[in-house]
């Protein structure tokens, strides 16, 4: 598996959480939710661990913000720490944690052991649905891209349109492959119109073997059609 540099892993972790989805189903599945961004423990920080905890303590996933409202806020986790451990399965890296995280019931309570400082300290937590925009954020990063949704200002239409643009392009995906550009606006996938990104979750999630995606772009005489071959 190719493996990102360091600036767009952590890109990836924060917005998509990098995990492997299946698109599809009918509709995006429920998914247990912390509210964190996450990193992967960097090689001065498991230095830093090692000395403080022993050896065995490099590795785990560091905390990079804490969303606001969200469970890990409500039970009091803190940016900087390290998560170590789901009730009894011990965590290694991001996507592991993903993978443990969202495989909960939702408003199930697990218990995080975390490294804070120079503390061990254990988190009960109740895991939450994942929201909407997280959703449409996976159903793209299998393509390699992160979507957002802006209201768009269109002359007559009161209020403004929402619209569902490219945030970002891995330079190393089936999106960037075919053309696909950031700012772009997606205005179709599959032959379906899409207005906001609970349009283009469902859209994406009925794929199967391919996405037929038409877009926007500025300065573009026409929308532009690609085709997107999913990754088995």
């Amino acid at each position: 598996m190719t493996r990102l540099p360091a600036v767009r892993r952590l890109y990836f972790a924060v917005v998509c959480l990098l995990v492997p989805v299946a698109v599809y189903a009918q509709a995006p599945p429920e998914m247990g939710w912390l509210g964190v961004s996450i990193a992967e423990v960097n090689e001065e920080l498991a230095d830093r661990l090692g000395s403080i905890f022993g050896p065995a303590a490099g590795t785990g996933v560091q905390v990079v913000d804490v969303l606001k409202d969200g469970p890990a806020e409500a039970a009091g986790l803190k940016r900087g720490d390290v998560i170590v451990r789901v009730d009894a399965q011990p965590i290694w890296d991001v996507r592991q944690l993903q993978r443990t995280v969202r495989a909960q019931p939702i408003n199930r309570r697990v218990v995080l052991s975390v490294l804070r400082e120079t503390s061990r300290v254990s988190v009960p937590v109740t895991v939450g649905p994942m929201p909407l925009a997280a959703k449409a954020q996976l159903a793209g990063e299998r393509l390699g891209f992160v979507v957002r949704e802006v209201e768009g200002a269109a002359a007559g239409q009161l209020p403004a349109p929402v619209r569902v643009v490219i945030a970002f392009v891995d330079p190393d995906s089936p999106a960037s492959r075919a053309g696909i550009q950031p700012q772009d606006t997606i205005i179709r996938v599959n032959d379906q119109p899409i207005q906001d990104l609970e349009g283009f979750a469902r859209a994406l999630w009925r794929s199967q073997k391919s996405a037929a995606l038409v877009v926007e772009r500025r300065g573009a005489p026409a929308p532009i059609s690609v085709t997107l071959q999913l990754p088995r």
